[in-house]
């Protein structure tokens, strides 16, 4: 019943499409998937940085359109729509192997009615991909992980985590984390040689999906690139302690300094492209790549301010971390969608450390995604669409509190 629900307001979000500005992320994985089915072409023409997007949504979306014979976007959507319901499934079962069945079905049924996942249906963006290999990536970890399970396991959530990085590239450094947790977690059930073995088997598993698009990207672009080339926008706006380190303000002092133009409405403000902007800023480096010019300077913003101003810098740092977690999404920011977001947040956070009560091995892994992903919205960009890839996890550790709740309010449950 929790899937169906699920599935039926997905389904009604992907038939009742959303409008995407141009220029936006969707706009642009829209853009490129189409151009890969007509032309087998990712970079479009014109672009000053093509591989500034993540690969993965646009490649899956492309593959759709040659399953279906066109280019059909309904139709992408539509596969979307089930890739959440199946994203439910997966939470049920993180929630079960947890704390049980009830957990899981309370993890479950609040990712059903989630707001924000519902309204990303409705575009085409690369969060419901990244949902669904992120919480089979976690899920496959506790599996692989199990006493007497063949080595072999550990290579499907090395897989799904690529997968995960090629649709959403801050993942790509979480492979240091689940393959040393990968080795612990080997070497204590059935020795350091297994456990060898098992990092192993992740991380070669974890480059298959990436290798290739990895040689292909680094080959157009003259230089070693793992996966796109944002980094160094991303490294620039999230230090630029004029701006916050928020795009949007970061965007309004940017127009300040070199437009003079102050007071702007906030629809009139996301409606502006950032890319002559970041343009000029880039040309401090005449002779080198936007993307290079702009890592360098936000290097600089970051060493100057952390030595002239280290308490606004590190209030910057804390405050992007808080705002990472607001809803994203005019689902996410409306007033039902904050209070959802937020009481969530913190059943999620007492599950957490429910886990961390109970000694469960599994606390290490969650804990660990949670808190590196947090402190990347810190430090580069803090948008709140970071947090609905881990949305999935965090209701699955609320199922746990929920489950502990009903407990204490009816006992008979424990027992049953």
């Amino acid at each position: 019943v929790i899937v169906v629900i699920g599935l039926a307001l997905r389904v009604e979000s992907a038939l009742e499409p959303l409008d995407v500005r141009p220029g936006t992320d969707s706009a642009v994985y829209a853009s490129v998937a189409e151009q890969l089915y007509e032309h087998q072409r990712f970079a479009l023409p014109g672009a000053a940085s093509p591989y500034d997007w993540s690969p993965g949504a646009p490649l899956f979306y492309a593959a759709i359109y040659y399953a279906t014979g066109g280019v059909h976007p309904g139709a992408v959507r539509l596969v979307v729509a089930l890739l959440g319901a199946l994203t439910i499934v997966l939470v049920y079962l993180i929630g079960r192997r947890l704390a049980g069945p009830f957990a899981g079905l309370a993890g479950a049924a609040l990712l059903a009615i989630y707001p924000v996942t519902i309204f990303f249906t409705g575009k085409l963006m690369s969060e419901p991909l990244a949902t669904l290999t992120l919480a089979g990536a976690v899920l496959s970890f506790f599996w692989a992980g199990d006493r007497g399970r063949h080595w072999a396991a550990w290579a499907l959530p090395g897989l799904l985590l690529g997968l995960t990085a090629f649709a959403r590239p801050e993942y790509l450094a979480f492979v240091a984390v689940f393959a040393p947790l990968a080795f612990v977690r080997g070497a204590r059930t059935a020795g350091w040689r297994r456990g060898l073995i098992a990092g192993g088997a992740l991380a070669v598993a974890f480059a298959i999906p990436i290798v290739p698009w990895t040689l292909h990207v680094s080959s157009a672009e003259g230089r070693f690139v793992p996966i796109s080339t944002g980094g160094g926008k991303a490294l620039f706006i999230g230090t630029y302690l004029p701006g916050d380190g928020l795009h949007l303000d970061v965007k309004r002092e940017l127009l300040r300094q070199y437009e003079g133009r102050e007071n702007i409405p906030a629809t009139e403000l996301s409606r502006i492209s950032m890319t002559p902007l970041l343009n000029r800023v880039a040309s401090k480096y005449p002779d080198l790549e936007r993307d290079a010019a702009l890592q360098r300077i936000g290097r600089e913003n970051a060493e100057r301010y952390i030595t002239e101003q280290p308490l606004d810098f590190a209030g910057m740092v804390a405050s992007k971390m808080w705002h990472m977690w607001h809803g994203s999404g005019a689902a996410g920011r409306s007033t039902y969608g904050t209070i959802f977001q937020f009481t969530v947040l913190a059943l999620g956070l007492a599950g957490l450390v429910l886990l961390a009560v109970r000694r469960r091995w599994e606390f290490f892994l969650i804990a660990a995604l949670l808190a590196g992903v947090t402190v990347i919205g810190g430090l580069l960009l803090a948008g709140t669409r970071r947090n609905v890839t881990l949305m999935p996890l965090v209701m699955a550790l609320a199922g746990i509190t929920v489950l502990m709740l009903l407990q204490r309010a009816w006992p008979r449950l424990a027992s049953r």
